[in-house]
């Protein structure tokens, strides 16, 4: 029998128990429930902050495209100062030069030539009498030695808003230490104004930019004005004219925005992006229903949901560390590979080129360095492919438009590609429209270099009929547009239908095991890239055992004054030129590089010396004063970059002619070193009709030919180059 005293033993200890697990219970879902809701207000905070930092980066991609805009037309703007007829300040001169600069560089309404006392000349109206502009800051600026882009101001000539880039001109006499006048471009803000209308975040968002005092520039719309007046947004004016961007919550009239600012690199101005509150902060609403969630589970289930949360950030954490880690490596990978693949191969391909100009070799001996050429353009090719697969997954990619002849540029392709057929022994078949344009503005590099993939695989898995490169003309979109179609079609073996589904992905290669051995597998991606940059796509249909056919069609802007300089019958061999010898000192670490300027030099008639390093090169430019110096950027000590800008500071050598040669081929390398002071850029390796053309251009030669082995004949210059 259990004792009424035993009972009340029990019921008291299961009363005890309870209160305890009731009470860790709570105390449990309490911590739960705290600690729920401070990871909510601490994730909120956190995918706010990533949220706002998007609107950000929003305003920076359009800060950018403008920033490269205004580079590229202050650059423009400065070289046309340094050249030698703006150092005449002569106007009947000056403004000859100015519109052909005008007819090239579309964004300039025109330019203008300041004397020191502020009397000028511009395109427009020619001399400005009874006109003085001397105490205008751009001028006061340029006056002071500085290039500087004003606040956008409305012309009344005009009817619009334009900017003006002002650098000064100095004098070719050395001892001439003050600009001897001002030159400046005048332009539109449509660039400013395509950015500021593209930008926007959600519905209700519009962007504007403002000038150094608060003002709007450039609008999207009429309420970018209410900013201007609002006493709330000149903190974030004067934040941004102290070069800081940020995102704010403003209130505008009752209504909060959150305000987006960048300001700009090259100029005193500003992008702002105006964003309704809610476009932000309504993406925060599901996180919201998730907390909610969170609070109606468990306790394990809250644990393991957190535990997960924090696995799952430190995962992430680590791959993102490991992805930039690996990015990173294959960068530099990528960066060093070409420059030391680079390098050599500018020996292999430079002596190439040399020997092949030689009258003293045999036939066969003449076949011997056409291989070694050909052997070396194919991994000169192999690394452009990598190089180009590189940008195109950075999406750094580009095109740089200019103007092409047309049937020039598609008889080069045909010849190249026609000999690789006869070597085959099958049929290749040119058929071009009647109608295709003489000239039209075009990457004359990338189109030929997807012609040539196309043509190239065409031939390559055809053994047997012909390859057929088509081009017809079809109805633009508008008359000074060209729309063509180009179509490469072939009698190979074909492509099956899951191989053609996998044709323009990185490495794919199909076919035989002695056909994949032939390339890279990079050649169709990268052509497939630079046909959609240009507006198209490139398909394919195909058949086993009967052949494929691939085609794509894109619009060329037409060029009407073009102006063909081609003879059929011109001497192809340059001997020498005319007038007094030129002097050439090259700097260069490699003494392979020096020894291949000196042998294509020397036997043109030039005086040419070498330095293996920028300070050495440096003492040679100040006793010898050559006329134009080649310099390499990677050297030890002082490298090219540094010796650049050392020259450009050299009053005595400031107007020195100066091309860089380098290794190093990527697209900000060439930029930074014009940026430093280089008046040109060749890339190694060295294509000697290439540096010809340069040295022409700088030095203002007349080639001396020789034509059939012994008459000579003398071109002007800009003829020569074009051989």
């Amino acid at each position: 029998m259990v004792s009424i005293s035993s009972k009340k033993t029990d019921r008291s200890f299961h009363l005890s128990r309870k209160f305890w697990l009731n009470a860790i219970v709570g105390a449990t879902l309490s911590i739960v429930g705290v600690s729920t809701y401070y990871s909510y207000q601490l994730l909120r905070t956190s995918f706010l902050e990533a949220l706002k930092q998007n609107a950000i980066l929003e305003v920076q991609q359009g800060v950018d495209d403008v920033d490269r805009w205004l580079a590229t037309q202050t650059a423009e703007t400065i070289s046309i100062a340094n050249t030698p007829t703006l150092q005449t300040m002569d106007w009947s001169q000056v403004e000859p030069y100015y519109q052909a600069e005008l007819a090239r560089l579309q964004d300039f309404f025109f330019f203008a030539m300041v004397n020191p006392d502020g009397t000028y000349y511009n395109t427009k109206v020619g001399f400005a009498r009874n006109k003085n502009i001397k105490d205008r800051k751009h001028i006061r600026m340029g006056m002071a030695g500085e290039t500087f882009i004003s606040d956008p101001v409305p012309s009344r000539t005009l009817n619009e808003t334009i900017v003006v880039i002002a650098t000064p001109v100095w004098s070719d006499n050395p001892e001439e230490t003050t600009p001897i006048g001002v030159t400046s471009g005048i332009m539109s803000l449509d660039q400013v104004s395509n950015v500021v209308s593209n930008l926007q975040y959600g519905e209700g968002s519009y962007a504007f930019a403002f000038n150094s005092e608060g003002q709007v520039i450039v609008r999207d719309n009429d309420r970018a004005l209410e900013q201007q007046e609002n006493p709330n947004f000149q903190p974030l004016s004067d934040r941004a004219l102290g070069k800081q961007s940020g995102i704010e919550l403003v209130e505008t009239n009752g209504e909060r925005h959150y305000i987006a600012y960048v300001p700009l690199e090259q100029a005193n101005w500003s992008i702002a992006l105006v964003i309704p509150q809610d476009n932000i902060e309504s993406q925060l609403r599901p996180l919201q229903a998730i907390a909610i969630a969170i609070l109606s589970l468990a306790i394990a289930t809250a644990l393991i949901l957190w535990q997960v949360q924090a696995l799952e950030r430190r995962e992430l954490k680590r791959s993102k560390e490991a992805a930039d880690a690996a990015n990173q490596a294959k960068s530099d990978f990528l960066s060093n590979m070409s420059h030391e693949l680079r390098t050599p191969l500018n020996g292999i391909l430079g002596y190439a080129q040399i020997l092949e100009q030689s009258t003293n070799l045999s036939s066969q001996d003449r076949d011997d360095v056409n291989i070694i050429y050909q052997c070396g353009s194919h991994l000169l090719n192999l690394i452009n492919d990598i190089l180009d697969l590189s940008k195109i997954e950075a999406r750094k990619f580009e095109l740089n438009s200019a103007v092409v002849y047309l049937p020039a540029l598609l008889q080069n392709v045909v010849e190249m590609c026609k000999v690789r057929a006869e070597q085959k022994g099958i049929d290749f078949i040119y058929q071009p429209d009647d109608r295709l344009p003489e000239s039209v503005r075009a990457d004359e590099k990338r189109l030929s270099q997807v012609l040539i993939n196309l043509l190239g695989n065409g031939i390559k898995f055809t053994t047997t009929g012909s390859v057929t490169f088509r081009i017809d003309g079809l109805t633009p979109t508008s008359p000074d547009r060209a729309r063509l179609k180009f179509q490469v079609s072939d009698t190979g073996v074909g492509i099956s239908p899951e191989d053609r589904a996998r044709l323009f992905r990185a490495f794919e290669q199909f076919g035989d095991r002695q056909k994949r051995s032939e390339g890279t597998g990079l050649g169709l991606i990268i052509s497939q890239r630079i046909v959609q940059l240009m507006g198209g796509t490139i398909d394919v249909t195909s058949e086993l055992g009967v052949g494929s056919q691939f085609f794509f069609t894109v619009e060329f802007p037409v060029v009407t004054d073009w102006i063909e300089h081609q003879s059929s019958d011109r001497p192809a061999k340059i001997i020498g030129y005319s007038g007094e010898r030129r002097r050439i000192l090259v700097i260069d670490d490699r003494q392979e590089n020096r020894r291949l300027f000196i042998d294509i030099l020397k036997p043109l008639g030039f005086e040419v010396d070498s330095a293996e390093n920028g300070l050495e090169g440096l003492e040679k430019m100040r006793q010898q004063q050559p006329d134009l110096a080649i310099v390499d950027i990677a050297m030890p000590g002082m490298d090219g970059y540094e010796f650049l800008q050392y020259l450009r500071c050299d009053i005595a050598l400031k107007t020195s002619k100066a091309i860089v040669s380098s290794a190093s081929v990527a697209q900000e390398d060439c930029q930074r070193a014009l940026e430093a002071g280089a008046d040109d850029f060749l890339p190694k390796p060295i294509d000697i009709p290439a540096l010809l053309r340069c040295l022409a251009s700088h030095l203002e030669l007349e080639w001396l030919y020789e034509r059939d082995g012994s008459d000579l004949e003398t071109l002007p210059s800009e003829k020569a180059i074009l051989l």
